[in-house]
C-alpha cells in the first residue's frame, strides 16, 4: 500500500501543474474563442493528464497505443510466436496468466518491457537462451502495479511534452550561450580588474537560470509530482526490480537470470524528469536471486528443456524497461483491474471534484479567475526530458 500513498501524494503535488496549465491555456484560448470555451479548453488541458493517469492505473486501457507507436512495435511473426510459445510452456503449466497483448520491438538487444498491460519483446530476445527467464521476470511486473504505475506517471505529462522540452532545451541553450558571450565581452574588463574567474561566475548564473526554467516547463507540461518525489519513486522501482527477480526465481528461473546478469546489465526505467539510476547493480541482483533460489525446490528437467534451442553466440546487452516485487514476497496472483488501488482513484477524484466546484463557483458568481486576463501566450521555458 506504500505505493498507493506515494501515488496519492504525487497526484496532490501534480495539482500545481494542473493550475498552471489551466491558467495558461485559458488565457491564450480566450483571445480566440471567448471566455466560456477558453475556460473549457483550459480545464481540459489542466485536468486531462491527471484523469488519463488515473484511468491508466485502473488497467482499462492496455497501454499499447502511443507506446506501441513510439517503439514502432509490430505483431509477432509466426516464427517469433512459435519460439515464445515454446518458452512459455513451463509457465503455462504452472497456471500463470499471460499478457493478452504482446508485440515485437524491431530493435537489437536482449530487451523486454511491460507498459500498462502490454508486453514488448525486442527481436533479438527470441533467439536467446535467456528468453524464458526474462519473460518470467516481466511477468512479475505484469502481475503487479508496475507497468501500469510507470505508465500512469508518464501520463501526467501532456502528449509530446518531452519533445517540446527537448526542443526548448536546445533552443535556449544556444540563446543562453549567445547571451553569456555578450555578457562576458561587456564585463571582461571589470572582471580582469578585480581578477575574478569569469567562467565560474557565468557558469553559476547559467546553472541557476537553467534550473528555474526547467521547473517552469515541468509545471507547464506536467510531471512536477514525479520530479519532486523522484528519489522516493527511485527507491520504489529498485525494490520492484528485486521483486520481479524473486518472482522469476520462484517460477524456477533463478539460474537463467543469474547467468544473464553475469554477462549483461539492465537499462534503467524512465521516471519523468528524474535522471538518477533506478536499477540495482547486477551483483546485488545475483546475490538476492541466490538467496531466493536456496529456498526453492529445483525445477524439473522437463521444464528446463523449454529453453533449449535458444542460444545466441554473442548477445547484446539487455535494455529492459522494468519495475518489480519485493524479495521474498509470495508470487503475485492475478487481480481484478480495480483491486488494491481504489484509495488512489478515490483521492484523485475527490481532488478533481473540489477543484471543479471552485471553478464553477467562480463562474456562477462572475468572479474573474486569477491570471485569466489575455496575455501574449505561455512563456518559453526549459526542461530536460527523462528519456
Amino acid at each position: 500500500m506504500r505505493v498507493v500513498v506515494l501515488y496519492s501524494v504525487t497526484m496532490i503535488i501534480e495539482m500545481i501543474s494542473v493550475i498552471v496549465r489551466l491558467l495558461l491555456v485559458s488565457a491564450v484560448a480566450m483571445l480566440f474563442v471567448g471566455r466560456e470555451w477558453g475556460l473549457a479548453l483550459g480545464a481540459l488541458a489542466g485536468f486531462g493528464p491527471v484523469l488519463a493517469s488515473l484511468i491508466v492505473l485502473t488497467g482499462v486501457p492496455s497501454g499499447h497505443g502511443a507506446v506501441r507507436r513510439s517503439l514502432r512495435a509490430r505483431p509477432l511473426t509466426p516464427s517469433e510466436q512459435e519460439r515464445l510459445e515454446h518458452a512459455l510452456q513451463p509457465i503455462r503449466a504452472q497456471g500463470i496468466p499471460l499478457p493478452q497483448r504482446i508485440f515485437t520491438v524491431p530493435e537489437p538487444g536482449l530487451n523486454a518491457a511491460v507498459s500498462g498491460r502490454t508486453l514488448y519483446i525486442f527481436q533479438d530476445l527470441y533467439t536467446s537462451r535467456y528468453l524464458p527467464g526474462i519473460i518470467a521476470h516481466e511477468l512479475g511486473h505484469y502481475h503487479s502495479l508496475d507497468g501500469r504505475m510507470l505508465l500512469a506517471l508518464r501520463s501526467l505529462t501532456v502528449p509530446g511534452g518531452f519533445l517540446v522540452v527537448f526542443g526548448l532545451l536546445q533552443l535556449l541553450r544556444w540563446l543562453a550561450y549567445g547571451a553569456s558571450m555578450v555578457l562576458s565581452a561587456l564585463l571582461m574588463a571589470l572582471f580582469m580588474l578585480f581578477r575574478l574567474r569569469l567562467a565560474g561566475v557565468v557558469s553559476a548564473v547559467f546553472g541557476i537560470v537553467m534550473t528555474l526554467l526547467r521547473m517552469l516547463i515541468i509545471f507547464a507540461v506536467g510531471g512536477v509530482g514525479p520530479a519532486l518525489l523522484g528519489s522516493f519513486w527511485r527507491n520504489h522501482f529498485i525494490e520492484r526490480e528485486y521483486a520481479a527477480d524473486a518472482y522469476a526465481a520462484r517460477l524456477g528461473y533463478a539460474a537463467d537470470l543469474i547467468a544473464f546478469f553475469e554477462r549483461h546489465v539492465l537499462t534503467d526505467v524512465s521516471i519523468p524528469w528524474y535522471e538518477q539510476p533506478t536499477h540495482p547493480s547486477s551483483s546485488r541482483r545475483i546475490a538476492n536471486l541466490r538467496n531466493v533460489a536456496a529456498t526453492q525446490t529445483p525445477r524439473p528437467a522437463s521444464s528446463r528443456s523449454a529453453a533449449a534451442g535458444y542460444v545466441a553466440a554473442e548477445e547484446p546487452a539487455l535494455g529492459a524497461v522494468h519495475v518489480a516485487p519485493t524479495p521474498g514476497a509470495a508470487p503475485y496472483a492475478a487481480r481484478p483491474p480495480l483491486a488494491g488501488y481504489l484509495p488512489a482513484v478515490a483521492a484523485g477524484l475527490i481532488t478533481l471534484v473540489v477543484l471543479g466546484a471552485v471553478l464553477m463557483l467562480n463562474l456562477q458568481t462572475g468572479a474573474a479567475l486569477p491570471g485569466t486576463l489575455p496575455t501574449p501566450g505561455p512563456t518559453p521555458t526549459l526542461g530536460l526530458p527523462g528519456l
